[in-house]
């Protein structure tokens, strides 16, 4: 069968890379021949609009060589995911007449986000070609109903929704979004990345050790009570404070990696220190120490991520004791078993529409 998987694989983000290799993987691992799609921009339904990079520069309060060191760092990810790494998904759209195709998996259901491509009826399955369509782990991110009601994009979303031949998505608030717009409970799944082996993939060994790793968007990690925090743990374990693949500018050394290296610093941290989804993925992936810091932004998915894996006291506050809660066991024996489950059950999911 000749699968087409509809994502994000253009953005420059680990997390979005990775989960477009896993998701491709894993599809051909069942014996299909795969390929992506592009995303086809609609129209920017949110007027408040902004240029991501000058918001990121801005965060450094007037420091002209920390400003000059960010976009070189930004400019330097960027041409390495375009030139080494982007090829290794081969990203090129083909023209195949697709037996099936798979809307998913991260947040291509965020219709309000602001982004290159806007509101586009397409990531919702208006317009593609293929005798089945389904969605896999698909999420609205930060889009919620009262968004989608304000913006008054309520009907097509339901109307294209409704049209696939399966939905499935990976955190709570997709699901009671699906439901409410399509009238149906769709399928939950967990994220391709933790569905796909990479140890083979991961280098050995990599040139850091004894470190504090911490992951956040560029410069989003910037409260200084937590950076106090880490800062005091670090000194009192002598452990180097490392951000990898992003940047922050109070860190000791901010680096850059390719994909599967990010995954390897993930693995060798003593502690694991984040605010996204994929940080989160990651550290319970590779069975790490580690805290996830919660806004308002990303309370709705983080939580319910954690909440899938028993995890929810590794959520933090700026007043929560950092070193009490990284040093508090978390029993993976019961968390890999979840992951299995849950590997099983997407796995036979995909087999029943790729078969």
């Amino acid at each position: 069968m000749k699968i087409g998987i509809l994502s994000m694989q253009h953005v420059i983000n680990y997390g979005s890379f990775l989960q477009a290799y896993s998701l491709k993987n894993a599809i051909e691992k069942l014996g299909d021949n795969c390929s992506f799609i592009d995303i086809k921009p609609g129209k920017q339904i949110n007027p408040r609009q902004r240029e991501i990079l000058q918001s990121k520069i801005t965060r450094l309060h007037g420091n002209i060589i920390k400003k000059a060191k960010l976009r070189r760092y930004i400019s330097k990810r960027e041409t390495l995911f375009k030139t080494k790494f982007f090829p290794i998904l081969d990203i090129e759209e083909k023209k195949i007449n697709y037996d099936v195709i798979v809307i998913g998996s991260d947040e291509v259901f965020n219709g309000t986000q602001q982004c290159a491509w806007g509101f586009t009826e397409q990531l919702y399955g208006k317009g593609l070609n293929a005798p089945t369509v389904i969605s896999y782990a698909g999420s609205f991110g930060a889009t919620t109903l009262e968004k989608i009601y304000h913006y008054h994009i309520e009907k097509p979303i339901g109307e294209n929704l409704r049209k696939l031949n399966a939905v499935s998505v990976r955190d709570q608030n997709s699901a009671d979004i699906v439901k409410t717009l399509c009238g149906f409970e769709p399928e939950q799944h967990i994220d391709p990345t933790l569905i796909f082996d990479f140890t083979e993939l991961e280098p050995p060994k990599i040139n850091d050790d004894n470190y504090i790793l911490i992951y956040g968007y560029d410069n989003r990690i910037k409260e200084k009570k937590i950076i106090q925090k880490i800062q005091e743990i670090a000194q009192k374990e002598k452990l180097k404070i490392i951000s990898a693949g992003v940047w922050q500018d109070w860190c000791d050394k901010n680096i850059l990696v390719t994909p599967f290296e990010l995954l390897a610093y993930f693995r060798n941290a003593k502690y694991v220190v984040t605010d996204t989804f994929h940080g989160t993925v990651f550290s319970i992936k590779q069975n790490r120490p580690f805290v996830t810091i919660l806004r308002d932004s990303n309370t709705e998915k983080l939580y319910d991520l954690l909440r899938r894996f028993n995890l929810t006291d590794r959520s933090v506050t700026l007043d929560d004791d950092l070193y009490q809660k990284l040093n508090e066991t978390i029993n993976y024996e019961e968390v890999n078993k979840i992951i299995e489950k849950e590997k099983e059950k997407s796995i036979a999911y995909l087999r029943k529409y790729l078969a």
